[in-house]
């Protein structure tokens, strides 16, 4: 890849440098995929709300969602965004050593942000408190090896440096990690079960996952449930993920006929919580450390938002 040049802005009133990349190549490329290669940290999205935007330029004028790339066009890109650290921000912290933070994250607050530009999330308190975990995995969430949904609390591990951010996401991958949530539901669901039905993403709506049908791109899904105590026209369960499949206690616990209170993108009923948040809590991993050789547990208790909704459904 050529080396970039650089735009020097002129005056008070320049906009921010840019930065000249020209294509090369026999064939045509799209502009996102052309992008994301210069700009492998970025996500799709992010990439997608630039363009959209009209951030990215091609030959001088806004690049356009689709735009076609041909040898000889000059893409200009701005500097690429920051995420801005906030390390005022109230997130409990669990567990921390020299290899790892273990962090207790609010229900409604966002684990990462989508853009650079948003505020209030807990990966800019992680940079903020520990800016090494910059140079680690996503940009716009520095050093996570797992994620939780918005409306979820609890644990959430991040690395602080390159050695455990690697065996920590080897540790998911290979499903040597064990991930226990406490769950408010509807009805009285039975005292234990076994779910193990495969989750695809919904064809009307890529933000839910569904029971998958034959022939479509499904992952395997299993979660093991038991109801701990039923509190008039809800229960409170522990669900134990043996996968890690996106939503997929949320998924489940619907497909069981008892959906999470407060969740209205699988069937919950509503629920007095804060905005954005739904009663279920990552509250125990159990994982191998990943410089100390020994097992680390690692335990959050029902928060008092929910544990005030259990005392309000008696």
């Amino acid at each position: 890849m050529p080396r970039p040049r650089r735009l020097r802005p002129q005056g008070r009133a320049a906009t921010p440098e840019l930065e000249q990349h020209t294509v090369e190549g026999p064939a045509s490329q799209r502009l996102e995929a052309f992008v994301r290669g210069l700009r492998p940290r970025l996500s799709r999205r992010l990439v997608r709300r630039l363009i959209a935007e009209g951030a990215v330029r091609v030959n001088g004028a806004p690049g356009r969602k689709g735009t076609l790339l041909r040898p000889g066009d000059v893409v200009a890109l701005p500097p690429t965004p920051t995420l801005v650290p906030e390390p005022e921000r109230a997130v409990p912290v669990v567990y921390v050593d020299a290899e790892l933070v273990a962090l207790d994250k609010p229900g409604g607050v966002r684990g990462h942000a989508l853009d650079p530009r948003e505020r209030g999330t807990v990966a800019a308190f992680v940079l903020g408190r520990w800016p090494e975990t910059a140079a680690l995995g996503d940009p716009l969430a520095p050093g996570f090896v797992h994620r939780l949904d918005t409306g979820t609390s609890g644990l959430l591990l991040v690395a602080r440096t390159a050695a455990a951010f690697a065996a920590l996401r080897a540790a998911f991958r290979d499903r040597r990690v064990e991930k226990t949530y406490l769950a408010v539901v509807a009805g009285s669901p039975p005292p234990r079960a076994h779910l193990d039905t495969p989750l695809a993403h919904d064809p009307r709506d890529r933000r839910r996952m569904v029971a998958a049908h034959p022939g479509e791109r499904a992952w395997p899904a299993v979660t093991e449930v038991e109801t701990l105590a039923v509190v008039g026209d809800s229960a409170l369960v522990r669900a134990r993920m043996r996968t890690g499949v996106m939503h997929q206690i949320r998924a489940h616990l619907a497909l069981l006929g008892h959906p999470v209170l407060g969740d209205a993108v699988y069937g919950g009923p509503p629920a007095p919580l804060a905005p954005g948040r739904h009663a279920l809590h990552a509250a125990e991993l159990v994982l191998p450390h990943p410089a100390a050789g020994r097992t680390l547990r690692l335990e959050s208790p029902l928060p008092a938002d929910l544990r005030a909704l259990l005392r309000r459904r008696a």
